[in-house]
């Protein structure tokens, strides 16, 4: 297990984040006070995760959409009564 500072882990979080990858795990410490830990999440390399959303996944759902997604959903005069 690596340990390092706050001000190293900001320095170097690229290089970290490739140790973890790697499968190592990270100490950091603030005032020599331990306050977190960087572990490898269990069962999943960077090879194996994949963008699992599909174009028009709801399409046959019955969801509905109602109105224009581009305007705003309250009139500008109740927006401005807000503020």
């Amino acid at each position: 297990m690596n340990t390092l500072n706050v001000s190293e882990a900001k320095a170097h979080f690229s290089t970290i984040v490739n140790q973890v990858i790697a499968g190592d795990t990270i100490l950091i410490r603030k005032r020599n006070v331990p306050v977190a830990q960087i572990i490898p999440v269990p069962n999943k390399s960077p090879a194996k995760i994949r963008h699992r959303t599909l174009v028009g996944w709801a399409k046959d759902s019955g969801v509905e959409i109602l109105g224009d997604l581009t305007e705003p959903a309250i009139s500008k005069n109740d927006w401005d009564m807000l503020q």
